[in-house]
């Protein structure tokens, strides 16, 4: 049985998603990051770093930290959505999101919804950065039709919940064609809305 340390955020998502669609039992423990409980002696044991999400597979008895690995390491334990013959373009796209998706994303959330009007230099880079996002994901989805090529992957559940935040973003969803047609199918799975609602039972993915 794996354990999910998370908070409901894009990179909590990323998990809960994952284990959904491998269709592992799973329970949640939520890590209060408003309190700062993610700097207790006993999760930074887990996170070195302080971050969330962490997961123990109580199998084995074994802790991984950092999003991007764990979904590395669901994907080799459950056989899914890391195919061997195209882990190479997943890892790019993977780490693609882990490098900068989430990271200038992130920043633009920071400045745009949560401190708005403290800097303006702030505001305009992250909003500009995450436009170019945009198209740059726009740009690859015209030549394939998931990140990493003809199948949905890892890499995809890992950038997929940083465009749910697309009402945060004041960018448009609907400019971009074909960043909006992966969205939608995506957003349409199963497991993607049971995982989305892991913490909230009400909350739906947004609609472009």
């Amino acid at each position: 049985m794996i354990e999910l340390f998370s908070a409901d955020t894009p990179n909590g998502k990323k998990i809960s998603i994952m284990l959904e669609e491998i269709g592992y039992e799973y329970k949640v423990t939520k890590v209060d990051i408003g309190n700062n409980e993610q700097f207790k002696p006993e999760f930074i044991k887990i996170s070195p770093f302080s971050k969330i999400p962490v997961i123990t597979d109580h199998d084995n008895n074994e802790s991984i930290f950092e999003s991007g690995a764990i979904l590395i390491y669901l994907g080799e334990k459950s056989g899914k959505f890391y195919d061997t013959k195209d882990r190479l373009k997943i890892n790019q796209w993977l780490m693609a999101q882990m490098g900068t998706v989430g990271p200038m994303i992130g920043q633009h959330h920071q400045f745009h919804h949560y401190n708005p009007g403290k800097s303006e230099f702030g505001e305009e880079r992250y909003f500009k950065i995450t436009k170019r996002i945009y198209q740059e994901l726009d740009n690859r989805l015209k030549q394939s039709k998931f990140l990493a090529g003809e199948n949905y992957s890892i890499a995809d559940i890992a950038t997929w919940p940083w465009i749910a935040r697309h009402e945060w973003h004041d960018i448009g969803l609907n400019n971009f064609e074909n960043l909006k047609r992966w969205y939608v199918e995506i957003s349409e799975r199963e497991p993607v809305i049971k995982g989305f609602k892991f913490m909230n039972k009400d909350e739906l993915p947004p609609k472009p």
